[in-house]
């Protein structure tokens, strides 16, 4: 026997049962892994756009992975300066990234400059990048 009403369709659509569109890396759709470190280097100075949130920490572990490989490989030959190039290479991916991140919680990239200001803006800027993005379209794409 069934019940008498019928309950809120369930899902990650719109609250009125319609499916949401598919959206792409830079529209801030959901990634895994793999994807997140290669479309992280793909869009090496891409500063338009959106991140979602799972895009910019498989990323951050990402780029946790290959700065201690490349700290490993660096001293193993001793060759220093590969692992400041790959530090640098990794920090301007980190900063588009970084930026592309506040865009999808609808604020202006220069945000990113709060994190200059020791300690609180670290915190600020952390705060930001757990923040769920904007649904649907916003200012940034």
């Amino acid at each position: 026997m069934g019940t008498p009403y019928t309950p809120y369709p369930q899902g990650t659509g719109s609250p009125y049962g319609e499916p949401e569109p598919q959206r792409g890396y830079l529209q801030g759709g959901p990634v895994g892994f793999g994807e997140a470190v290669t479309e992280g280097f793909r869009n090496i100075v891409t500063f338009t756009g959106r991140a979602s949130r799972s895009a910019f920490w498989w990323f951050f572990l990402g780029a946790i992975i290959i700065d201690i490989i490349g700290a490993v490989v660096g001293r193993a030959a001793h060759a220093i300066v590969i692992q400041y190039v790959v530090y640098i290479v990794v920090a301007l991916v980190s900063l588009s990234l970084s930026v592309r991140r506040l865009h999808d919680t609808d604020r202006s990239g220069f945000w990113w400059l709060i994190g200059l200001i020791p300690i609180i803006g670290g915190i600020i800027l952390l705060v930001f990048y757990l923040l769920p993005g904007t649904p649907g379209p916003n200012r940034h794409g």
